[in-house]
């Protein structure tokens, strides 16, 4: 009988910790129970991800002890000035944590920080002897489990990427054909399933690349190409959204007469995804040259009137986007696999420049945790009584920090996990423990409890429970070589950790009022605030000079249209069951199309600066932006779209206007002296505007399905 991945993950981690309190035990370690922890965070799928966790744990535990250190040294005397150095140090790795890489790294950094400060403060050995215990227990977790994951039934990166990487290409595939067959309009939430799936594997296959080049010689040969492939992946999933976005406006033409390529640039594109999954499955296949001879540009516009020909050049070039990030996805991949050589490739891909942005979720995520802290602190400090003492300040921090980038989970759901988890361990140490009289019987206590925990709470939806279940039977069970049992210590825990909740809730509430409804509401006015000064930019950028804040503005408000819909999306599972939350789920769907359409058009004015033609027409499209920008300005102020009725109107008034107007211009200039690309670039402009109308128009629709009253409600 074959054991399932679950059973051998959690066997795994269950022979691991017994392994590490062993060791610890028998070099008579204090406080064992760190070697635990270490075990119970790094335990991941593969051994390069333990690995590259572990790693991170160990490097955040050295700079703790450092900046504890430090600290101590400074303010030995000063309790204020002690926790206002130790807190805005907590602040800082609040804030990395959730805009760099490597975020497990800040994570451990900020809260380890706390524990040896607080504890070595609070007790009476030295602050280098709790920092040196950290780092040797935390050692002694990470390698022990490394050294068990890769000798029990040992799980590679490269591996994992390479299955990925075939699951990836048929994702893309799928997803390519219900895209240009409209499948969105027909089977919209199985549409939405299948990108969201593509979305979670482009993800793991980015983690993965970098992960798996740490222990695969094969793959830091090519570790560049890796990179490469993960940002085409990204650039694959944004051209095919933003080609979903525009298939309704081409719906209504003759696409096999106006585009009669269309078919066989289909076929290629899904020839190119199946050679991928192909090359990854290690299936036997020779390297096959793309086809490029279609050409994309050409199309056949006989019979279309103006703004029919602007949407279907704004889909012919999503659709040239497209061939030519597929084309560029085949080579590479060929390249990686050993089917083509390396400098046979006439292309390079460029990667965007990282400019900095302040990230404002990040932001209000470090300044709760700083809050947090600064009010268990008080509490310790004049409430002397307080159940777990020191403790209290430490998980305060612990799960504050912790917590910082899921902002949307619910105190309750807290208690729900953290309390059965806590009386769970409080019943092992009080009614099993004090019977066992040699470290084989606890082993086995050990064992099963830990497997236990890691098999049931196994699914990725389940960290949560199982990151709860496994703290707080280490810390609550204390194992040491002086072991002592007393029933109010496993009170004191459980008390501990519903004053640490209350602490978390109120800065919560009365600070950053992360009620869901408000919550929703507020990006909501943040979406159409960014979107609104994108275009005011835009229109400002033909009389003002562009300067270095006003494009860091700009990058600041391109990052919030993009990445606000997502975050939405978090809030909506805690909202009140009374607002149906499938209305808000395509709210945030036309808010994505919305992103996406003034993107696109954003990209095609930067190409237009240097074009004549749209010289000719700049006064016009400057007068319709202004319209969108101010529509968008009303819905910062009313969410609702109830002012969009009149703006859809004044649409269908202006639309015919726009005709005349590109007729007109076509005319003054000779058709002759006008190049292809700028005609083009000016169509796509317009097909831009009409698109972002267009999602206007969506939203002041779905608006009507949403109970705006009740999600507007003052309610505590």
């Amino acid at each position: 009988m074959f054991l399932s991945d679950k059973a051998k993950d959690s066997i795994k981690v269950g022979l691991a910790m017994v392994i590490a309190y062993a060791i610890a035990l028998y070099m008579d370690w204090d406080r064992p129970y760190w070697a635990g922890l270490a075990v119970a965070f790094i335990s991941l799928e593969t051994s390069g991800q333990s690995f590259n966790k572990g790693a991170q744990r160990i490097g955040g535990t050295l700079l703790a002890a450092v900046a504890a250190l430090v600290i101590l040294s400074l303010y030995p005397q000063q309790r204020w000035m002690f926790m206002v150095v130790l807190s805005s140090f907590v602040l800082i790795c609040t804030y990395m944590k959730s805009t760099t890489r490597n975020a497990y790294f800040w994570n451990v950094a900020g809260f380890v920080t706390i524990i040896v400060a607080v504890d070595s403060a609070s007790s009476n050995e030295p602050a280098f002897y709790t920092a040196m215990l950290r780092i040797e227990e935390t050692a002694l977790g990470v390698i022990t489990y490394s050294v068990v994951s890769a000798i029990l039934w040992p799980k590679t990166s490269a591996k994992a990427l390479y299955g990925t990487t075939s699951q990836l290409s048929r994702a893309a595939a799928s997803i390519f054909q219900d895209t240009l067959d409209n499948g969105f309009s027909r089977a919209p939430r199985q549409y939405l399933k299948q990108q969201g799936k593509f979305s979670a594997l482009q993800a793991r296959f980015e983690e993965l690349s970098n992960i798996a080049q740490l222990e695969s010689y094969e793959i830091w040969e090519v570790h560049d190409l890796w990179k490469d492939t993960s940002k085409l992946w990204i650039d694959y999933e944004r051209a095919i959204e933003a080609c979903r976005q525009n298939i309704d406006d081409v719906q209504g033409l003759d696409l096999e007469k106006h585009l009669p390529w269309r078919k066989q640039y289909m076929e290629e594109i899904e020839h190119r995804l199946a050679g991928i999954a192909q090359m990854s499955s290690d299936d036997h296949m020779s390297y096959t040259s793309p086809q490029r001879e279609f050409h994309v540009n050409t199309s056949d516009t006989t019979g279309l009137k103006q703004l029919e020909k602007a949407a279907l050049s704004l889909y012919v070039n999503q659709l040239k986007n497209l061939e030519n990030i597929t084309y560029q996805l085949y080579e590479i991949n060929a390249v990686i696999f050993g089917l083509h050589q390396r400098s046979d490739t006439s292309f390079t891909i460029t990667h965007p420049q990282k400019n900095y942005i302040i990230n404002i979720g990040a932001l209000k995520g470090a300044f709760r945790a700083f809050l947090c802290l600064w009010v268990a602190y008080i509490i310790y400090i004049y409430v002397p009584d307080i159940p777990g003492g020191s403790v209290l300040l430490i998980l305060a921090g612990v799960y504050s920090i912790s917590l910082s980038t899921d902002p949307y989970i619910r105190p309750l759901t807290l208690l729900k996990i953290g309390v059965p988890s806590t009386i769970f361990a409080a019943c092992i140490y009080l009614l099993l423990m004090p019977h066992l009289h040699s470290f084989w019987s606890l082993g086995a206590v050990i064992f099963i409890s830990v497997f236990s925990i890691s098999y049931f709470f196994h699914s990725p939806e389940a960290t949560l429970g199982r990151m709860f279940g496994l703290a707080n039977l280490v810390m609550t069970t204390g194992i040491s070589n002086n072991q002592t049992y007393s029933f109010s210590y496993a009170v004191d825990q459980l008390l501990v950790f519903l004053i640490v909740i209350a602490i978390f809730t109120g800065v919560s509430t009365f600070t950053l009022n992360l009620r869901p409804e408000i919550q929703y509401l507020n990006l909501l006015r943040r979406f159409f605030n960014g979107a609104s000064y994108l275009l005011a930019d835009q229109n400002n950028g033909i009389t003002s000079k562009d300067t270095v804040w006003r494009r860091y503005l700009r990058r600041h408000y391109v990052n919030e249209i993009q990445n606000i819909p997502h975050i939405m999306r978090g809030w909506i599972a805690e909202i009140s069951p009374k607002i149906e939350k499938s209305e808000l789920i395509k709210i945030i769907v036309v808010l994505e199309a919305l992103s996406i359409r003034l993107t696109v058009l954003m990209d095609e004015f930067k190409t237009a600066e240097e074009n004549q033609f749209y010289a000719v027409l700049k006064q016009e499209i400057h007068g319709w932006s202004i319209q969108l920008k101010t529509d968008l300005a009303g819905l910062v102020e009313e969410p609702s779209g109830k002012a969009l009725e009149a703006a859809a109107k004044e649409r269908e008034i202006k639309l015919p206007e726009i005709e005349e107007t590109i007729s007109k211009a076509m005319q003054r200039q000779n058709k002759d002296e006008v190049e292809l690309g700028e005609q083009l670039n000016v169509y796509r402009i317009l097909g831009g505007i009409r698109s972002v109308y267009q999602a206007l128009e969506d939203y002041e629709k779905q608006s009507q399905k949403v109970n705006w009253p009740y999600l507007k409600e003052a309610r505590f």
